[in-house]
């Protein structure tokens, strides 16, 4: 109606992406979530459980030097994309400050 020429730009369904990463269960984020609240987790054992869990995933993988370097990737609409697992499990900890646990003694 404004009269600006335009062409559709075709993209694939990104929702199986998006279930690899949020979906509960299976997804990279719950997964992260329980290893934050187990006690004794760490970036070994939440490597460990992404390689049990989202093995059999067509966009995870994981080639044998990623496994020794406690890394995945995922294949992301623009491409793959590498992650290391190392500090996730110590980067999620929602610890609440000293300050705030003193405020309600």
């Amino acid at each position: 109606r404004e009269g600006i020429e335009w062409q559709f730009i075709p993209f694939p369904d990104n929702q199986d992406v998006l279930d690899i990463i949020d979906k509960k269960g299976m997804g990279i984020l719950p997964i992260l979530d329980d290893q934050v609240k187990t006690v004794g987790g760490t970036d070994k054992t939440f490597a460990n459980d992404l390689y049990r869990k989202c093995d059999k995933h067509p966009r995870f993988s994981a080639s044998k030097l990623q496994l020794g370097a406690r890394q995945f990737q995922l294949e992301h609409y623009a491409g793959p994309v590498v992650y290391d697992t190392d500090t996730f499990v110590e980067k999620n900890k929602e610890e609440v400050p000293e300050e705030l646990t003193d405020l309600l003694e």
